[in-house]
């Protein structure tokens, strides 16, 4: 449920945003995890770009770029569907990942909004993969033009398992027929990133991560022995300014980030914690498939 930062079509109801940790776009993003039923079953196609990938702030020595498009289906009920796939400017091949995910959001009274999710992930290296399921859980309650929020995720796969919470405060204000824009809309969020770090396998590959992974000394009878270790604790802050817009059946999208990586107890230095800001965009087309309410 990485959703990435994580940039809604904004035919699926905009103002019910959660922020996600600097991710990859996937198959959700943070549109389909807000959507609540009596809006019309919809199919969005979509695509991404962000110049940098990052895991809360982190980019592990690896300054690349992400490119995702992605295909979803809402139904009116509240259950989704989705697939999308990454590219990764730095990687060899540059296609790394499909993303199949299946959900179900909805409203508990007027104010509350719940996500339940699994993801898939197919990644296209040799090997094993590494914690490529994940279970999601999301709640956020809307008090006027903000929302606090939080998305839990359980990470599983090759032996290994990991959590990541990520509470969040975002904010909705929209303005209506701008010229030939029928909606335009501002979606400020404020989040942090507390989990395990071994939940940045999903982004970045795990000897990649490994050789700058946090680490321990053990004193033994015969001598020391280093050995890794994966710490659990808050890994990040990012604010997210995002900027849409409605034409139609198309939006734009635009969003300024800035990212303030923490450094776990026993990680390397190397792993990047220095603030890092970028800015990425989003395009989609959406078309209902069935009338709202019905």
């Amino acid at each position: 449920m990485f959703l990435l930062g994580f940039l809604a079509c904004l035919g699926v109801a905009p103002r019910r945003t959660q922020a996600q940790p600097i991710l990859p776009p996937t198959a959700r993003a943070d549109s389909l995890a807000a959507r609540p039923a009596g809006l019309p079953s919809q199919v969005v196609l979509r695509l991404d770009y962000a110049a940098r990938a990052l895991f809360a702030g982190r980019d592990y020595g690896v300054r690349q770029s992400a490119t995702t498009p992605s295909l979803l289906y809402n139904h009116r009920s509240g259950a989704y569907a989705g697939v999308s796939g990454g590219f990764y400017s730095q990687a060899s091949p540059g296609y790394v990942l499909t993303d199949f995910s299946l959900g179900y959001g909805n409203l508990l009274g007027s104010k509350l909004l719940y996500n339940v999710s699994y993801d898939r992930y197919f990644y296209n290296a040799s090997g094993p993969a590494v914690l490529a399921n994940t279970g999601g859980l999301l709640l956020s309650y809307d008090f006027g033009p903000l929302s606090l929020g939080s998305s839990y995720a359980f990470v599983f796969g090759g032996g290994e398992t990991g959590q990541r919470l990520v509470p969040s405060l975002s904010g909705y204000k929209a303005w209506k027929h701008l010229g030939f824009i029928d909606k335009l809309f501002v979606l400020p969020s404020l989040s942090a990133t507390i989990g395990t770090e071994n939940t940045s396998y999903q982004i970045f590959p795990p000897k990649v991560v490994q050789a700058v992974k946090a680490k321990k000394t053990k004193k033994t009878a015969a001598a020391p022995v280093t050995e890794q270790v994966n710490d659990f604790g808050l890994m990040g802050w990012n604010l997210a300014l995002p900027v849409k817009a409605r034409i139609g059946h198309l939006t734009l999208g635009a969003t300024y980030n800035y990212a303030l990586p923490i450094k776990l107890p026993h990680e390397d230095n190397e792993a990047g914690f220095g603030a890092k800001s970028f800015v990425s965009f989003s395009l989609s087309y959406s078309w209902n498939t069935s009338r709202q309410g019905k």
